[in-house]
């Protein structure tokens, strides 16, 4: 089963939020135990002041603890009597029929009584307090046992007790481990049953209802983004989406709409292209289809001059497509390039010796003072570089009037050089400067076709110098035309 990313969204948070007041309940189960046992224990701690009290009484009126270690009976009616006067104040100190003349009594004077009835079952209450009074410790002031369970070791916590100013004993209690009565355990499981049905009939829904609006408002861009994305499938390159906020969402609808931008632009620079290129290739084919038609009907005769213009335009046409070709091989990336180090001025030069003669017919003057003598090594194709600068030299051969003017000059900066290319009128529009290395882009006030000019050898150079990580940028000249300025990177 496929689930939508909004489904797992919704389970992962709701499993999280799960996760969480789970954890919550846990943690606050344990600390509710420990709590109520702590408050326990300390409830009781505070049960043994009163017995501080009766216990230096009766060392005061006995003068030692040997009536206390005979005597187990009066041990427990101190016990009882002191511990129910802090857990039930009410009932006074003589509970369930105590004598109040038993710490009266001479020393060794108490008897058990006789002829008294047996005692009543004993309520969870007794029983409760029996337990506690077994949990009390009486030490003498060596720290020796007078009272309570020898078994267990010496409480951590000793109290103290005093009679006019000298330490007669000490009063300790063994602390609760984990609830024993039955009335704190169920109390304790009440508590924690509400717990869980707060977290169950509460905190259960709450999650799943935030899980279910956070998911849905997580999802929404998402969908979004799906129709749109299926939009651009469908071919609609014009389609927006409004960002909904600064997180990644939001920048990722932004990428989307840059995305569906440049498919737009692509997809109308394509079909330029296609129409540019059908202008470019039906002009000479048409030009040559009128001269055949010419020759056919009789009109012109197959001589020197006819055989000349056909060939004229096929070496056009022949030039037009190797153009193109080396155009699409460049964009697409297919050219391959075999860099090694090699001198950039070397290069350079090797290229303006192999179009001497073209400049010289064409009465376009090169001057190079001031091109550095010194090696500009770099990393490159000699290849590609010669292709270059041959489209550079040709671009300025096609659209410099006669007589002109070419400077060729670098620039070595931090890590760069940079080959200037600067020849004479006429210029170029400001507007068009940005323009010239698109493809088959043309200057129509100095670009014509009579100077064999498609506006491809341009973008094949741009392809070029990006290939060699550099840029390659279009100026004003001071010399009134055109300057090209090539960004290299030096070879580290």
């Amino acid at each position: 089963m496929i689930l939508s990313i909004r489904t797992k969204l919704f389970i992962a948070i709701f499993l999280a939020c799960l996760l969480i007041a789970g954890g919550l309940a846990g943690i606050l189960q344990y600390s509710l135990k420990r709590n109520f046992l702590d408050y326990l224990n300390e409830q009781e701690s505070r049960s043994l002041l009163q017995l501080e009290a009766r216990l230096v009484e009766v060392y005061e009126s006995r003068g030692d603890w040997t009536e206390l270690e005979r005597n187990s009976r009066l041990w427990t009616f101190i016990l009882d009597s002191a511990v129910r006067s802090s857990f039930f104040p009410a009932n006074g100190d003589d509970a369930e029929g105590a004598d109040p003349q038993l710490l009266a009594s001479p020393p060794g004077s108490y008897r058990e009584p006789s002829g008294r009835p047996p005692p009543p079952p004993r309520s969870h209450i007794a029983q409760r307090m029996e337990r506690f009074i077994s949990r009390i410790v009486l030490l003498d002031a060596q720290r020796a046992i007078v009272k309570g369970n020898i078994r267990l070791d010496v409480p951590q916590d000793l109290h103290e007790l005093k009679s006019k100013g000298k330490t007669i004993g000490y009063l300790g209690m063994h602390r609760r481990q984990r609830l024993t009565e039955k009335v704190d355990v169920d109390f304790a499981d009440r508590l924690q049953r509400t717990l869980w049905m707060v977290v169950l009939l509460l905190a259960l829904p709450m999650a799943g209802l935030l899980s279910f609006l956070l998911a849905r408002h997580l999802g929404r861009p998402i969908q979004a983004l799906r129709r749109g994305t299926r939009q651009l499938t469908d071919g609609n390159y014009a389609s927006r989406m409004q960002p909904a906020g600064r997180d990644e969402l939001g920048l990722l609808t932004c990428d989307f709409n840059q995305l569906a931008e440049r498919l737009q632009q692509n997809e109308a620079s394509r079909k330029q292209w296609i129409a540019d290129i059908a202008h470019e290739l039906r002009t000479p084919l048409a030009i040559l289809r009128g001269e055949i038609e010419a020759l056919q009907d009789g009109i012109n005769q197959p001589d020197a001059s006819t055989l000349a213009s056909l060939h004229q335009e096929v070496s056009h046409l022949q030039r037009l497509v190797s153009d193109l070709y080396d155009l699409s091989m460049s964009d697409s990336g297919a050219l391959s390039y075999r860099k090694e180090s090699l001198d950039l001025i070397a290069v350079l030069q090797e290229t303006l010796a192999l179009h001497s003669t073209s400049l010289d017919e064409q009465q376009l003057s090169v001057d190079v003072k001031g091109l550095n003598q010194q090696p500009v090594l770099i990393q490159g194709d000699s290849q590609r570089l010669q292709q270059l600068f041959k489209n550079l030299l040709e671009n300025s051969l096609r659209y410099t009037d006669k007589p002109g003017q070419l400077h060729i000059s670098t620039q070595l900066k931090a890590g760069w050089v940079d080959i200037l290319f600067e020849d004479s009128s006429p210029g170029v529009p400001e507007d068009a400067l940005p323009r010239l290395f698109e493809r088959l882009y043309r200057v129509e006030s100095s670009r014509n076709r009579a100077t064999g000019g498609a506006g491809i050898g341009l973008s094949i150079c741009r392809n070029i110098v990006e290939a060699h990580g550099g840029n390659i940028s279009a100026a004003h000249s001071t010399l009134g035309g055109l300057e090209i300025r090539v960004h290299l990177p030096l070879q580290s």
